[in-house]
């Protein structure tokens, strides 16, 4: 009877340590244990446009054992990858201590994948992982810190093509390209190669919607891209502006060229009238006959209508009608 009773009690173990598989755990080591709080917390983490790029949502915490040993099972966890921060606090009365130990860690889970803290030298040092993303990402890291070192010497041109180089040929990810382009937001990097890149990125940005990575996660880069499409709008519009207003004075310009130039044509004409030409036209705007003007001028009538008939082609008319408006 008492050997059936522990069996049982075994197979209800087994049963509950298979339903509460632990994807995180480990120990801490944890130096002066009594300026730490007792428990580790988690964390699922967004990026965003702020200064320090993430957001933290908690989720869960769980009590550090004596031996310092703490877990999360599954049940905290997405079904997809996501990225997730472990921290323990220090006891307030010296969170403002200088060189308090890095007390967090990030990384990429997913519900069918484990990530174990093994006890090292300082909190979360040493660790292994099943995680592809997170492994990835810790690639990534190792590139992106040989160029922690540049300080003054950085050169933004030379990073944003290494790193977006690298990126493309050797991230398979789309989280982890994610991130990768989280560190250009973090530098101010990438709004200038969005605006040199914009199909690149308009084409990544379609990818990650198509895909199962929680929206919130991209949303920051949704709504960089809408900056940048609303500068170049403005930009577009505001050139359209000038070229409309630089042709409206270049046609102005023409048309008083234009006008210009058939008001002196009109003024050669009438200087070229010969004086009898003239003498001729005046008499016909007095409306004189050309009977009249041969009788006045001592000429034959012929001789009168050549010079009206010389009158009409530099002037460009053929009446009397014409003459006088003009």
């Amino acid at each position: 009877m008492r050997n059936t009773i522990y069996l049982f009690i075994l197979l209800l173990s087994a049963c509950f340590n298979a339903n509460g598989q632990e994807n995180v755990s480990g120990y801490l080591h944890l130096e002066n244990s009594e300026n730490w709080e007792e428990k580790v917390n988690l964390s699922k983490v967004q990026l965003n446009g702020t200064a320090n790029g993430y957001t933290y949502i908690p989720i869960a915490s769980s009590s550090i054992s004596k031996e310092g040993y703490f877990s999360f099972d599954q049940k905290w966890f997405d079904n997809k990858d996501q990225i997730y921060r472990i921290h323990v606090n220090p006891i307030k009365s010296i969170s403002r201590r200088t060189g308090v130990a890095k007390n967090s860690k990030l990384f990429i889970l997913s519900k069918k994948d484990s990530i174990y803290f093994e006890k090292g030298t300082s909190l979360f040092d040493s660790y292994t992982t099943n995680n592809k993303a997170h492994k990835e990402w810790q690639q990534l890291k190792k590139f992106e810190s040989k160029f922690e070192s540049l300080h003054d010497d950085f050169d933004t041109e030379k990073y944003l093509l290494r790193t977006k180089g690298y990126a493309k040929d050797s991230l398979q990810i789309l989280l982890v390209k994610l991130i990768s382009i989280k560190k250009l937001d973090d530098k101010k990097l990438l709004e200038k190669d969005i605006k040199e890149n914009t199909a690149y990125y308009t084409s990544l940005l379609k990818e990650l919607k198509s895909s199962e990575i929680d929206p919130a996660l991209f949303l920051y880069l949704e709504n960089k891209l809408s900056l940048v499409y609303k500068e170049n709008t403005d930009e577009k519009y505001s050139i359209s502006i000038l070229l409309n207003g630089i042709a409206c004075l270049i046609i102005i310009a023409l048309v008083f060229l234009i006008f210009k130039r058939r008001r002196n044509s009109q003024n050669n004409n009438l200087v070229s009238l010969s004086k009898q030409e003239n003498t001729i036209k005046e008499l016909i705007i007095s409306g004189k006959s050309n009977k009249e003007i041969a009788n006045e001028l001592f000429i034959s009538i012929n001789t009168v209508k050549t010079h009206i008939s010389n009158i009409y082609s530099k002037l460009h008319i053929s009446s009397r009608k014409e003459l006088i408006n003009k």
